[in-house]
């Protein structure tokens, strides 16, 4: 027994005494009254039971401890009080524990996050695009070192606002990128060409968190181009001329101008002027290619009935497709609203999507072609069940010279010009072309067009 009524202090270390004596020894309190607590570090002893002092002193011992085994009385009070103080005790020793740790773990991920972070800002000042990020109220927060080159330039001071900036962006904008969306556009700053992309930002809930501006210098990039498009011009100019001679010279030998012609002759004049004409085709369409793609093919809108249009170059094709035999039908009992359009290069639209259902549909097959009314313009679809395009590939089939695959262009003759030329024309009229496909099912061939195209 250890009575705490005298010296709490000593009697604590009388307790520990005993127990380190013997672990298995039972402890009992005598305390000076029910409302005594035992001090926090003598309660992991396993104290008890709480025996209470009162005026009957140690002879109260045996009526106590019959009070307490009848499971009543004021001992068992005590002794109910100091278990619960051992239990708080834990408990906050527990909770103690619970905070050491999540202290380090904090102090872990802060210095990860330390970490990630001079990682990202490693990254963004080690970029070769200029990078600005504006929070939601316009502020500049992150400008790298390329950006931050541009600023006098454009006259910027070190922390200029979203809405300036873009200003003085689109101050400078290329002529010829004038019809392109807002997000992508090109301008010049002193005599480099740069490519603004702009991307909204979003947090983890997916809430508007900031606007990021890229600029990327291209002007290398245009200087390349603009060479191709020159080669590419000058190649097709001088191909034309001569391919103009061949033709007038073929229909001479042809029309019996240079004598007669027998049979054999005949026939191998026709195949020289068909490859002609193919050949002229070609040169024509990179002309148009190259015109297209540099902003130099001016469009002559006039408004036009497209239905009207488009029957016209599927009664042109009906005789190719007829001894192809393959089914041709046209929908013309559409009524759509007139459109603002340049008449030959729709024409040059729908030809080159009929050339290619009419190439790729084998005998038996059916093409369908129909003009449908769309809001803000109509849609020219051209529906075929030829051999379909692999998933995959269908982003690829408007890229120039692009067939599916070798095998493909080998028994398909073809540049892949014209489906590039119909992407070129159709953006040119602020439309959009879309594909849908299946392998072995056939192709469905969306043109847009707007009701003006200017």
């Amino acid at each position: 027994m250890v009575d705490f009524s005298d010296d709490p202090k000593k009697a604590a270390h009388a307790a520990w005494r005993v127990r380190s004596m013997n672990g298995k020894a039972g402890i009992a309190v005598i305390a000076p009254s029910p409302e005594f607590m035992v001090p926090a570090d003598v309660l992991e002893l396993g104290l008890g039971p709480l025996v209470v002092w009162d005026e009957e002193g140690l002879d109260s011992l045996p009526s106590i401890a019959e009070a307490m085994m009848e499971g009543d009385g004021a001992p068992q009070a005590g002794m109910a009080a100091q278990s619960l103080l051992k239990l708080r005790n834990q408990e906050l020793r527990d909770i103690t524990d619970g905070l050491a740790r999540q202290s380090v773990h904090l102090i872990r991920l802060r210095n990860e996050l330390a970490e990630e972070k001079g990682k990202i800002e490693t990254v963004i000042n080690g970029m070769t695009d200029g990078m600005v990020y504006f929070d939601n109220e316009g502020e500049m927060e992150i400008a790298n070192p390329v950006a931050r080159a541009l600023f006098p330039s454009l006259k910027l001071d070190s922390a200029p606002t979203a809405g300036d900036f873009l200003a003085l962006l689109r101050k400078n904008m290329r002529p010829d990128e004038k019809t392109r969306g807002d997000s992508i556009f090109e301008t010049g700053i002193d005599d480099r060409v740069y490519r603004v992309r702009q991307s909204q930002v979003y947090d983890a809930e997916r809430k508007a968190a900031g606007l990021l501006i890229l600029l990327t210098d291209i002007t290398r990039d245009k200087e390349y181009e603009q060479l191709k498009n020159d080669f590419t011009s000058m190649i097709s100019h001088e191909l034309r001329t001569p391919l103009t001679s061949i033709g007038a010279a073929v229909d001479n030998f042809l029309g019996g101008a240079l004598g007669e012609v027998n049979e054999k002759q005949f026939k191998f004049l026709e195949i020289i002027k068909r490859n002609v004409e193919r050949q002229r085709v070609l040169v024509d369409d990179l002309l148009d290619l190259a015109k297209l793609e540099a902003g130099q093919m001016e469009l002559s809108i006039e408004k036009t009935d497209v239905v009207s249009l488009v029957g016209l170059c599927v009664e042109q094709f009906s005789l190719a497709f007829r001894d192809r035999k393959i089914n041709l039908e046209f929908n013309g009992e559409t009524v759509c609203a007139a459109m603002w359009v340049d008449q030959s290069l729709v024409t040059q639209v729908v030809n080159n999507l009929l050339s290619n259902a009419l190439k790729f549909t084998e005998e038996g097959g059916v093409v369908s072609v129909s003009v449908n009314p769309s809001p803000g313009g109509s849609v020219i679809e051209v529906k075929d069940t030829g051999i379909g395009i692999p998933s995959g590939q269908a982003g690829r089939i408007f890229d120039k010279y692009t067939q599916i695959d070798s095998s493909t262009r080998r028994r398909y003759a073809g540049t892949g010009l014209g489906l590039a030329i119909v992407r070129e024309i159709v953006t040119a009229h602020n439309g959009s072309v879309t594909v849908e496909s299946e392998p072995g099912k056939g192709s469905v061939f969306r043109v847009f067009l707007p009701e003006k195209g200017e």
